[in-house]
């Protein structure tokens, strides 16, 4: 745990709330909560605070871009263009590729109270047309801590930016213990390359509900839909960790979001800030659908020119 990590941001939030932040991919490598006992914990599990770390995690704590999630065939078609990507999982593109926006140096400033990242995406990038210009804020709000990300083309192209932070509410051991709640009806079903396939599945009666809060249990990576769909700050998901009773809510403007429980977590990834093992930590990715590009059907992930990509995320921690 005391592996060397440069250039790290640190934001108080007051009343033992405080984040620190890399901008290896705008990473959240640590996240201290007050506790009833008075100490702070750390709830931030297998951020490297680096880039391209062989020992590390890729993903987690960054910000995942330009299309978070799975790509099918890692190639989509807009406009009547045919857009080839390089695929980085098998013969699909995991988000946005080898070189996507959890893989890059951001360029970071602190301004009062918001650590604000920013990244040029040249046209071409990662397959991707158009030149993307990316802002990502973050802050606290009494016991929140959020996260704004915004982003404009100068072509038309697709957008899926989400944040890849695993979560451990106790701060050591696994969290298939944890206590979950999703406001989600229905999820997409995917084939064995985790690709969403055929209509979209009622939860009712599977293993997917999570309507009522009952233990991760595990494993998922999967997307379930939310009821709220995409507009307004809604709540996408709520944790408990049920032997101190601390509480996250994740609340997004996006239709979607994606539960994975950290399967290939092990001793051997090295974080600065915590310990690694199987299940340690727990990711909610808000977000629009998989392979949307690809399914019609599916809420929209294009973005063209004069439009403004917008999509919050805040982190609403209590019981303590």
């Amino acid at each position: 745990m005391t592996h060397p990590v440069e250039n790290l941001i640190t934001l108080d939030g007051g009343e033992g709330l405080k984040a620190i932040f890399s901008p290896a991919g705008a990473q959240l490598v640590a996240l201290y909560i007050p506790t009833k006992t008075g100490g702070p914990v750390q709830t931030v599990i297998g951020s490297s605070g680096r880039l391209n770390a062989p020992d590390g995690d890729g993903w987690a704590g960054a910000i995942c871009g330009r299309f978070a999630n799975r790509i099918a065939g890692a190639s989509f078609t807009l406009d009547g263009v045919t857009y080839r990507l390089p695929a980085n999982e098998g013969v699909k593109q995991l988000h946005g590729g080898a070189d996507g926006f959890g893989h890059l140096a951001w360029k970071e400033e602190k301004t009062g109270n918001e650590v604000i990242f920013h990244l040029d995406s040249p046209d071409g990038d990662m397959g991707y047309p158009g030149a993307l210009a990316v802002k990502a804020a973050y802050g606290f709000r009494g016991h929140t801590l959020y996260l704004e990300m915004t982003a404009t083309t100068t072509k038309p192209t697709v957008v899926n930016l989400t944040h890849h932070v695993y979560w451990n509410l106790l701060g050591k051991g696994d969290i298939l213990g944890h206590l979950l709640q999703i406001p989600a009806s229905r999820y997409t079903p995917v084939n064995a390359d985790l690709i969403p396939v055929g209509p979209l599945a009622e939860v009712a009666g599977t293993r997917f509900d999570f309507r009522e809060k009952r233990p991760i249990a595990g494993p998922y990576d999967h997307n379930f839909v939310l009821d709220a769909g995409r507009g307004d700050l809604h709540l996408g998901a709520r944790a408990i960790e049920p032997l101190t009773g601390r509480t996250l809510e994740v609340w997004t403007t996006e239709p979607a979001i994606q539960l994975y429980t950290g399967e290939h977590f092990t001793p051997a990834i090295k974080a600065p800030f915590s310990e690694q093992l199987k299940n340690a930590g727990f990711a909610l990715e808000p977000q629009t659908f998989p392979n949307a590009p690809n399914e019609p059907s599916y809420p929209s992930s294009v973005l063209r020119p004069g439009e403004t990509y917008r999509h919050r995320i805040e982190w609403r921690f209590s019981g303590f």
